[in-house]
């Protein structure tokens, strides 16, 4: 029998929603795999918000993109949030299944192969330095770092491009516009990075987007710096 199969026997892979086995390269069950509920067009260019429907020649924006435009310029967003992207996220923030940084990279690569290029800069959200000791790893941090190895084009990485300058309340106790004033002026770009943004295409990364405060917050900082397009990147965000 040849090594890889052996390998594949004695550790199988597992579904990342209820464990059960799979075959090597999938991702979930045939049970779970169904619950997953991706985000498609006609969807907001800008924040990718689904729309139920399509009505061809009208303007493609969602209401609120309109009534504010956010300082990204578009984004890619792979799932609705739901109880199983939930648990992937806390399984890989709060219990440490470090593999899963694979996997979620996985998740996402399709969707960015053909976006990002190697004349772009890649980034991922900050952690605030007591938070990062607590924790002891950015998880978004190391989801850019396997994409890396996996993107065609091989984009700049910066993972200290932007510096969460204060230490806020996690987002998850706070609501609607708390999160809002929590983040404000929360987010700083590094000097030494400063005139290397302008005229770049920036794609900014976070694990899960909620009501999109960090994101923003994130991007107006950038916005500053003058870079020709912002891109959020996300693999899942909720959709109210």
């Amino acid at each position: 029998m040849p090594l890889p199969n052996i390998l594949n026997i004695i550790f199988p892979s597992h579904c990342l929603n209820c464990e059960n086995i799979i075959s090597k390269n999938s991702l979930f069950c045939n049970k779970c795999w169904p619950q997953l509920k991706f985000i498609k067009d006609p969807k907001c260019p800008i924040c990718s918000f689904p729309f139920e429907i399509d009505v061809p020649d009208m303007q493609p924006f969602c209401g609120k993109c309109v009534a504010k435009k956010p300082s990204f310029d578009k984004s890619i967003i792979i799932y609705h949030y739901n109880y199983m992207i939930k648990k992937i996220i806390s399984d890989l923030k709060y219990r440490d299944n470090s593999f899963l940084v694979k996997k979620i990279s996985q998740m996402l690569l399709p969707s960015l192969k053909e976006e990002i290029t190697q004349n772009d800069i890649l980034a991922s959200i900050p952690l605030h330095p007591n938070k990062l000791k607590k924790r002891k790893f950015n998880q978004t941090h190391q989801i850019c770092q396997e994409l890396i190895k996996k993107l065609p084009q091989k984009p700049i990485f910066y993972h200290d491009l932007i510096f969460r300058v204060n230490d806020t309340k996690p987002q998850i106790q706070l609501r609607g516009l708390e999160r809002q004033k929590n983040l404000k002026k929360a987010f700083m770009v590094n000097k030494k990075y400063q005139d290397i943004i302008g005229n770049k295409r920036v794609f900014l990364l976070d694990d899960v987007i909620t009501t999109g405060a960090t994101m923003e917050n994130c991007a107006k900082a950038i916005k500053k710096k003058k870079p020709s397009q912002i891109c959020v990147i996300s693999l899942a965000k909720t959709v109210f």
